[in-house]
């Protein structure tokens, strides 16, 4: 998929030089090649060079260090004009939800105060809430909070499941269409989603860098569609051709079994805390929120499935 984002820079632009954290990630490197594309400067910094090739190839300046360490958060951060915000995990180890999700965003804010960076433009999730239930979506929004007290200027950019042809949700949904002999659908299945295609998730990031408007403002956002789980699951199926029955368990009938392989197992196909999130409804206020704050329609996700989702081995 192709994206079209018309060039924003100029000399007179609110950015010019864009510092992104995330970059190498699977939202991270169509954020970062969408900046790129709109020609600003970036500078990434990265743990691992080696994963950010195609950004040292395009001009980006890479700079080794890490989102949860003070000291390489200020030295990036001097001489750019907005910082991208894209790190976290949605699961406490090896990394914790404390370390990445709640005291990074506190650093990044600090270390934008301390260079008089114009914007940070942070990436969050639809349902971020201080809510002791769920303790991913607790951890976003207690960055979020953390950011705000520093007095850094801010965009929250909260977003619904992002789709893309690999990585993400689809990696989830490989996995356990290929565990047995019937698929598991978590909870019911009609829980609801919005989902948005990764590359308008990227222009709402690109976007938001050189809009003043936005300053301080919270925005959720999602694609022109609710689905259920169990459709977006379905549309995966079709495109790769999986015939497995689907079948829905409670959540609670799941946890014991999830908790004993998140115990034992580096990779579990779901977490307590993430089955306790994913039977919940994922949604942003309206149907084109996008529209509304971007001026431009995402893509409709069950058209976009069918074709993005073929696998491409299969001739």
């Amino acid at each position: 998929m192709t994206l079209s984002i018309p060039s924003r820079y100029h000399s007179g632009d609110l950015a010019a030089k864009v510092l992104i954290l995330g970059s190498t990630g699977f939202f991270g490197r169509a954020v970062a090649h969408a900046i790129l594309d709109a020609g600003y400067q970036v500078r990434a910094l990265v743990r691992d060079v080696g994963r950010a090739g195609a950004l040292r190839v395009r001009g980006a300046e890479l700079v080794v260090g890490d989102a949860t360490h003070a000291p390489s958060l200020h030295a990036a951060a001097a001489g750019v004009d907005a910082i991208v915000d894209l790190v976290a995990v949605r699961r406490n180890r090896p990394q914790t939800f404390l370390a990445v999700n709640m005291e990074s965003p506190r650093l990044v804010g600090e270390a934008a105060q301390a260079n008089n960076v114009k914007k940070v433009v942070f990436v969050s999730a639809i349902g971020a809430r201080p809510d002791p239930k769920y303790e991913y979506l607790v951890s976003r929004w207690a960055g979020e909070e953390a950011l705000k007290r520093t007095g850094a200027p801010y965009v929250i950019l909260r977003f619904s499941f992002i789709l893309g042809e690999d990585g993400g949700v689809v990696d989830d949904f490989e996995r356990a269409a290929h565990l047995g002999p019937i698929i598991v659908i978590p909870g019911s299945g009609e829980q609801h989603l919005q989902p948005i295609i990764r590359e308008d998730a990227a222009r709402c990031v690109v976007e938001a860098i050189g809009r003043a408007d936005l300053y301080g403002q919270t925005l959720e956002l999602g694609g022109p569609e609710i689905l259920t789980y169990s459709q977006l699951f379905g549309f995966f199926c079709q495109a790769r051709g999986i015939k497995k029955p689907r079948i829905p368990l409670p959540a609670a009938l799941l946890m014991p079994g999830a908790a004993i392989l998140e115990i034992f197992m580096n990779n579990p196909v779901a977490t307590p805390t993430e089955l306790k999130a994913i039977v919940e409804d994922n949604v942003a206020p309206s149907l084109d929120t996008v529209l509304v704050n971007f001026n431009f329609r995402a893509h409709s996700p069950s058209q976009w499935a069918t074709t993005h989702w073929r696998d491409r081995t299969v001739k």
